[in-house]
C-alpha cells in the first residue's frame, strides 16, 4: 500500500543544498596567508556564522571524494565571492551538495599560517 501524500516522511538527516565552490591544487589557494586573512576578516566582521569555508585536501576528499587528491577548497554560500576569489587566486568554480553545518563543524578553521620569510643577517 503507497503512502498517501498526507502521511509525514522521515525526517531528513541534512539540511544539504547546492553551494558555491573554489577547487585548486594544495596550495594555491592558502600558501602565502592572504585567503586566511580574508576569512578571518569576514567572520570578525559577519560573525561567525558566514558562509565561508575553508576545505583542507584531507578534507575536501572526506566531503567531496568525487574531487581529486592534492586539492584545497573555499565554499561559499554567495556565489559572487567565489567568483572574487577565482579572480584573486585562479582555480576553478563549481556547485556541490553540501550541508552548512557539517562545514561549519569539519571546516570552521582557517586556511594555515603564510610561512615565514628566511631571513640572514
Amino acid at each position: 500500500m503507497a503512502a498517501s501524500p498526507s502521511t509525514p516522511s522521515a525526517p531528513q538527516a541534512c539540511a544539504a543544498r547546492p553551494l558555491s565552490l573554489l577547487l585548486a591544487p594544495s596550495g594555491q589557494l592558502s600558501e602565502d596567508g592572504q585567503l586566511r586573512e580574508l576569512i578571518a576578516e569576514r567572520r570578525d566582521r559577519q560573525g561567525a556564522s558566514v558562509e565561508l569555508w575553508y576545505l583542507r585536501p584531507l578534507v575536501l576528499t572526506a566531503l567531496l571524494p568525487e574531487f581529486a587528491a592534492g586539492q584545497e577548497a573555499v565554499v561559499a554560500g554567495d556565489p559572487a565571492v567565489i567568483t572574487w576569489l577565482q579572480l584573486r587566486f585562479g582555480g576553478s568554480v563549481s556547485t556541490a551538495l553540501l550541508d552548512p553545518q557539517q562545514l561549519h563543524n569539519r571546516a570552521g578553521g582557517l586556511p594555515p599560517r603564510a610561512p615565514l620569510a628566511a631571513m640572514t643577517l
